[in-house]
């Protein structure tokens, strides 16, 4: 995996004669060390991986894989496009490993575990063996990185995706071969379907072209490649910019600013950490590595920045959608600590890196340790704990029972009723009584609600309500018909509190 050697006689700088960086290769065999950050990644994100319950969004991707086919293709025919590709990743692997909350996640676990193995690949072959090391376990200590590790959405998948192929494409500019930047273009089309805002780690992959790679030949290359993956994801890309106004909540204020920043890495302090690092890494370069670090600042700052001047028509500020460029400052900071290192000590200590590292990791894993713990106890976005009070529902329910919602938290209630079909999927569910068509059959990730309660509600004597509104009547808040119906029929017989959420036990009146 190393790169043919670049032959030099003399006492100056290649970089400076033929003005193109010319990086200091990695020994042949060195790619083990690969196997480190990978090992602590996975560790941290195994590490009470089921800790945390399921939340909206990881009970959205659940939903999706017990779909039919008719249902998937109107879902995301209606909304979703840009999260089909994962999707369908999603459907195919839970009918083998099942999808218990272990098992959802799972994907992402790996995908964090490779990419940071690939991040040490990418380090050694811009830089050394050395920042090579230090970018993968700075990647794998981040909590953000933890954080979608343990998350059953497409987020580290589209991280692995735009990261396996910046590995691709420097072996190809390296060592250029038909089959090379054939995987290439399949890595482009892979990233463009799992999450297309990704595929702005390309104009990172042009300057390095530019700056770096001599001669027509790649260029060419790099465009046959591109182009003809642009044609598999053009489809995707117009058919998914009509669904933006799903995301048109997303706003790009100051707050939002903040929000994006402490998000990028999991905590404010951490960004400004490994800012600090990455930011001198242009002045200690030189002449050598300019044009690399150059590259992975584009890397780096570019899609963001892209983010936020189209946040008004496109809606992408959102952090979460930019963890692809996570790595790249991963890859900078390593560089700048190493880089200082050898500067500091004029090259004579060729392990003076590891004093930086040795300082940095344990740092960093300290200042990080709170926020490493917030991602394993706390639901996303303040959820309540649904999925306790559904367990305690499924050993309370009996035949013949109904279930209704007043979900002041998910608004239409789809969270709570998700949350509920996902507890209950292996045992007796109660008849949702106030839907008159499932969400999935409706084409979207909403039920249709019953016009009129009382046809709905029939003859049924028991109805457990799950509510999560903030005032003592767990009737208050629902809508005025449904409300004084269940008010005139039926009395309360208990209630059962868990966080932010309260199941109800309703028995029809005596006639």
């Amino acid at each position: 995996m190393t790169a043919p050697t670049v032959q030099w006689t003399g006492q100056a700088d290649p970089a400076e004669v033929t003005g193109h960086a010319v990086p200091r290769r990695a020994g042949r065999g060195g790619g083990w060390w690969a196997l480190l950050p990978t090992v602590v990644a996975l560790g941290l994100g195994w590490w009470r991986l089921d800790a945390r319950d399921l939340w909206n969004d990881e009970l959205v991707t659940w939903h999706v894989t017990t779909l039919s086919v008719e249902q998937f293709r109107m879902l995301v025919g209606n909304i979703d496009l840009v999260h089909a590709g994962y999707y369908l990743i999603m459907s195919a692997l839970t009918t083998v490993t099942g999808d218990s909350t272990t098992a959802l996640r799972l994907p992402s676990v790996l995908a964090v575990g490779l990419t940071a193995g690939l991040v040490t690949l990418i380090g050694r072959r811009l830089f050394d063996t050395p920042v090579g090391v230090l970018a993968g376990l700075v990647l794998a200590l981040l909590p953000t990185v933890s954080r979608y590790a343990q998350e059953a959405r497409s987020y580290a998948l589209v991280t692995l995706a735009a990261v396996a192929a910046t590995w691709i494409f420097l072996r190809a500019v390296d060592r250029p071969t038909r089959g090379r930047w054939w995987a290439y273009g399949v890595l482009l089309v892979l990233v463009g379907w799992l999450h297309f805002v990704a595929l702005l780690v390309v104009p990172a992959h042009l300057f390095h072209l530019w700056r770096s790679v001599p001669g027509e030949e790649p260029r060419w290359r790099w465009a046959a490649s591109t182009g003809i993956a642009g044609l598999f994801i053009l489809p995707v890309l117009i058919l998914g910019s009509r669904q933006s106004g799903q995301i048109s909540w997303v706003e790009s204020d100051g707050d939002a600013v903040l929000r994006f920043l402490a998000n990028l890495t999991g905590t404010t302090a951490t960004l400004a950490l490994v800012a600090a690092l990455a930011v001198p890494a242009v002045a200690v370069a030189g002449p050598r590595w300019r044009a690399t670090v150059l590259m992975l600042l584009v890397w780096a700052v570019l899609p963001p920045v892209a983010g936020y001047l189209t946040a008004g028509t496109l809606h992408l500020f959102l952090a979460r959608y930019f963890l692809f460029t996570v790595p790249a400052w991963a890859l900078l900071a390593a560089f700048a600590v190493c880089r200082t290192a050898r500067l500091a000590t004029r090259e004579r200590l060729p392990a003076a890196w590891l004093a930086g590292a040795l300082v940095l990791l344990p740092v960093l894993a300290w200042q990080t340790l709170p926020a490493q713990e917030r991602v394993r106890s706390n639901e996303a976005d303040g959820q309540p704990r649904y999925l306790d009070a559904v367990r305690y529902l499924g050993t309370q329910v009996k035949p013949g029972d109904g279930v209704a919602y007043n979900d002041g938290f998910g608004g239409s209630s789809d969270v709570a009723r998700k949350a509920t079909d996902y507890g209950l999927r292996d045992r007796a569910h109660p008849r949702d009584v106030f839907v008159a068509v499932p969400a999935r059959q409706t084409g979207w990730l909403t039920a249709r609600e019953c016009p009129e309660p009382l046809p709905c509600l029939g003859d049924t004597r028991r109805i457990w309500l799950v509510e999560t509104g903030h005032l003592d009547d767990p009737l208050a808040g629902l809508p005025p018909a449904r409300e004084a119906l269940l008010r005139q029929r039926f009395l309360i017989r208990h209630v059962e509190r868990f966080d932010r959420v309260r199941v109800v036990l309703l028995e029809r009146k005596p006639a």
